[in-house]
């Protein structure tokens, strides 16, 4: 089977990285397995393994032929979808996520996982080496950025290896790294399901022009500039600090500070 271009297909053609993936998985009672774009099989036949029952979500209606040829009969379920408009709960929650995303999207793919929150165990993936870099990123570093905030809020993320352009066909012009997030299961507690979105607006908001300080990007009609300071100064955050000086925790505590409690002014 060909690579396809406009799917982005890079397969994993490695057994020995295929089985590390696989056996990175960790074993929960309960929990099912979503493996995304599964591509020629080689991560699917390690999981299979492991795991009696797991789904799999690809758009490519010649390599599912191939997938069933790979992997026999039985245990597993192959859903020939774009996983951008795949409903997860098909898979059966709780669940754990694992996948070879393609570069182009795979941003996005990793959003639209982690916004199930707490249905979600763990997120296991490989992506483009840089991407895995900046998710699991902190603050003070330039790599600070909108798409570590995201995944810091649902866990903490941790890059397991990297693997070679080698272990691909066609070979990428990039490294790779494989990370995980084991999800917090008391999501709620840091911030009510309600806000999520308009906080993750707010974070975007506050990445938008990292040259500026936090305050005056941040600063509107309701919230001014001296406001965020104030309320910068009060949380122990430096009022001349840029966006990528914050961790979760601390825009966390700005947002509610800031915008939650004039919500609730209101």
């Amino acid at each position: 089977m060909r690579p396809k271009k406009h799917l982005g297909q890079h397969f994993l053609t490695s057994t020995r990285y295929a089985e590390r993936i696989a056996e990175s998985v960790p074993a929960i009672s309960g929990a099912n397995v979503l493996e995304i774009g599964p591509g020629q099989g080689a991560l699917s036949f390690y999981l299979k393994k492991r795991f009696p029952v797991f789904h799999l979500v690809e758009v490519d209606t010649e390599a599912i032929g191939y997938l069933r040829e790979k992997l026999g009969e039985g245990g597993y379920v192959v859903h020939n979808q774009d996983i951008m408009n795949f409903d997860y709960s098909i898979a059966g929650f709780p669940l754990h996520v694992v996948g070879n995303l393609p570069y182009s999207i795979g941003a996005h793919i990793i959003k639209k996982t982690l916004m199930y929150g707490n249905k979600i165990v763990s997120c296991t993936f490989m992506v483009q080496r840089e991407v895995a870099e900046r998710i699991a990123s902190g603050p003070h570093s330039r790599t600070n950025g909108f798409l570590t905030i995201f995944c810091a809020f649902f866990g903490t993320p941790k890059i397991l290896f990297h693997v070679p352009p080698g272990a691909f066909f066609p070979r990428p012009n990039v490294d790779s790294s494989v990370f995980q997030i084991i999800v917090d299961q008391n999501l709620e507690k840091k911030l009510d399901r309600e806000n999520w979105e308009q906080f993750f607006a707010f974070v975007s908001k506050g990445f938008s022009q990292r040259r500026k300080t936090l305050a005056k990007v941040l600063s509107t009609e309701e919230i001014s500039k001296q406001d965020y300071n104030d309320i910068m100064v009060e949380i122990g955050v430096d009022p001349m600090a840029r966006p990528e000086d914050l961790g979760i925790n601390q825009w966390l505590m700005l947002y509610k500070k800031s915008v939650v409690s004039t919500k609730e002014r209101i």
